[in-house]
């Protein structure tokens, strides 16, 4: 036997001369209660929480099942709803499904554009009227008063932009000026400084601007540089969700032959406070 059995063997009969202690039945007993307590209000309380959370959820799930639902399935929140408003279509081989071209003639984004128009029809100052009026010229097609929603993207670009557009004859007498609303949906590289973003309208970049405050806010209001590319004034706002909206308005509806205006309906400060009214967004 060497050094390491005798130490295994010594072991042995220590561990073999130590039995454990007699049990004394009442401190047993006693134990034994205190385990079936200590149970008991684990018991009640595993089910008192599973209570709260079942009634906590249930008012969470009346107030917003998506997000409730979400959150028991350890989803997390959806991104159209982190990205609320923002289109996310269905897509056919070259266009959206239900479109032939890049314009919705049905579904909710046409709702959108006719939302829109509605907006801008009541958004004119008292003493003029919004008539559904006719192009005199046979060679022009289509009503005055009009909406249009269309998509500016491609299929598999990120983000889909759309586009909506209202237009409005805007009369007063027998002269008829026009009044036309543009929201977009935020797209890359929209200037975020007032007189840069309304100089991107219909790329007027060397356009006069000049900013008025609305309630905070920064609004470009910007007109050509020259009357021979147009007399129109128009007021462009960014949201900070990154919609767009421009409101542009002209003393004569072009190529209408009706006659001019010859006035524009809002001051400057009117038109910036117009574009940054927040019922253009859309619902976004």
């Amino acid at each position: 036997m060497n050094e390491e059995d005798l130490k295994r063997a010594f072991q042995d009969v220590v561990v073999a001369s130590s039995p454990p202690p007699a049990m004394d039945p009442g401190i047993a007993l006693d134990k034994a209660h205190k385990a079936r307590s200590r149970r008991r209000a684990s018991i009640t309380g595993a089910f008192v929480a599973v209570l709260v959370v079942g009634v906590g959820l249930g008012s969470a799930f009346a107030l917003n099942p998506q997000g409730t639902k979400d959150y028991v399935l350890g989803t997390g929140p959806s991104s159209s709803s982190s990205n609320a408003g923002v289109p996310d279509s269905k897509w056919g081989e070259d266009w959206p499904v239900g479109q032939s071209d890049r314009t919705a003639t049905n579904g909710p984004q046409a709702d959108r554009g006719t939302q829109l128009l509605e907006l801008a029809k009541a958004s004119v100052p008292a003493g003029y009227d919004t008539p559904d009026l006719k192009y005199t010229d046979p060679s022009m097609h289509g009503g005055m008063l009009r909406a249009q929603a269309q998509i500016s993207s491609n299929k598999g670009d990120s983000p889909e932009i759309w586009e909506y557009t209202a237009y409005v004859p805007v009369r007063k007498g027998d002269k008829v000026g026009k009044l036309t609303v543009v929201v977009t949906t935020p797209r890359p590289n929209t200037a975020t400084e007032p007189c840069a973003l309304a100089k991107q309208f219909q790329g007027m970049r060397d356009a006069s601007c000049k900013t008025f405050d609305v309630a905070g806010q920064q609004i470009g209001v910007a007109s050509p540089a020259s009357p021979d590319l147009g007399t129109g004034t128009w007021a462009s706002y960014r949201a900070a969700n990154g919609w767009t909206v421009t409101v542009m308005q002209e003393g004569e509806y072009p190529y209408s032959g009706h006659p001019s205006l010859g006035e524009q309906p809002f001051l400057s400060p009117q038109l910036a406070a117009l574009a940054a009214d927040p019922k253009f967004l859309l619902g976004s």
